[in-house]
């Protein structure tokens, strides 16, 4: 109000937190306006809707029996990435950023990409492989998850097409060049690869539980209840449950087993791969190559388009990846 340009703030940690507060919330601010878009289309497609009531509805529950593997590599995925996302931040911000971080950011990237296309395409042929039948019943809400994965996975195609063209006219054969070249065709593989596996999962019939899982299940919770809480009894707790993992784990048939085992170890890789640019590594701008041969401001409209897209793909990914661990 005084007509003054600049506004001292009297402590500069906080001033600092709110500013670097605002940038980290921004993405979900962002995604809070799309997932809200898309629950309100399905709530207006639902309006009227008639479901028949000869359809069993099966209820199923997220639970972690029966993975061991994929919960495992998952993990692993996980904590490596946050360490080269670490390392590249750190390096990122001084002056002169380090040549050596791009490689290590596009090595983890060549690495995890392909052992999550491998599982998915062994989903993909495991599910042509089960005598579940497809669910071919009108539903608002699979249809939805089908145009947003496949609409959102084109922000991340058309990013990596347009950098491949830029690498290829310019000097593959240089290292950087290479790596950046083979993160872009693993990307567009790794996009179809997870969207054919999501969607005929998506499209698979629900799976009963079976009356002998139930069964053993109330027999559990009821010798459970029956039992006195003493130190003795805790071990028998733990050494039981124990026991029970391993029964769920060795009695679910190998096709589900492995269906689970992809689904949880792609959701665990899909989350990194939305932190990571999420909270900002940005490579495919920050080093410099293909902005030189497109020029700042037809990259940056690229990169503008590309990354909130391919953000939300990995989020709305997490999503479909869970519905078919949960209905496998």
């Amino acid at each position: 109000g005084n007509e003054t340009a600049l506004c001292t703030c009297p402590n500069t940690t906080i001033c600092e937190v709110f500013q670097k507060g605002y940038i980290l919330l921004y993405p979900f601010n962002t995604e809070y306006c799309l997932v809200c878009c898309s629950v309100l289309y399905v709530m207006w497609k639902n309006v009227g809707r008639r479901i028949s009531h000869h359809i069993p509805h099966t209820k199923s529950k997220f639970k972690l029996q029966g993975v061991v593997f994929g919960p495992l590599l998952g993990t692993s995925a996980v904590i490596i990435g946050a360490c080269v996302f670490m390392m590249y931040q750190i390096q990122t911000t001084s002056l002169v950023p380090n040549r050596q971080v791009f490689v290590i950011y596009y090595s983890y990237y060549i690495v995890l990409l392909p052992l999550m296309s491998v599982g998915a395409v062994i989903g993909t042929i495991i599910h042509a492989l089960e005598k579940k039948e497809l669910d071919t019943l009108k539903n608002p809400t699979r249809s939805l998850d089908v145009v947003l994965l496949m609409g959102a996975a084109l922000g991340q195609i058309g990013m990596a097409y347009f950098s491949i063209v830029a690498l290829v006219a310019t000097d593959p054969r240089d290292l950087l060049n290479g790596l950046s070249l083979s993160y872009s065709v693993l990307l567009i593989f790794q996009n179809i690869t997870q969207n054919v596996f999501v969607i005929d999962g998506l499209h698979r019939q629900r799976t009963p539980p079976g009356k002998e899982e139930d069964t053993k299940e109330e027999q559990n919770r009821e010798a459970s209840s029956q039992r006195r809480v003493s130190v003795l009894g805790l071990g028998q707790e733990i050494r039981k449950a124990s026991l029970s993992y391993i029964h769920t784990y060795s009695h679910l048939s190998w096709k589900r087993r492995v269906l689970r085992e992809i689904s949880f170890f792609l959701v665990l890789c899909n989350i990194i791969l939305w932190v990571m640019p999420t909270f900002g590594a940005h490579p495919i701008f920050e080093n410099g190559m293909e902005r030189s041969f497109y020029g700042y401001s037809t990259w940056f409209v690229i990169v503008n388009f590309g990354l909130p897209l391919g953000m939300f793909y990995r989020m709305h990914s997490v999503g479909g990846l869970l519905e078919v661990y949960v209905t496998a």
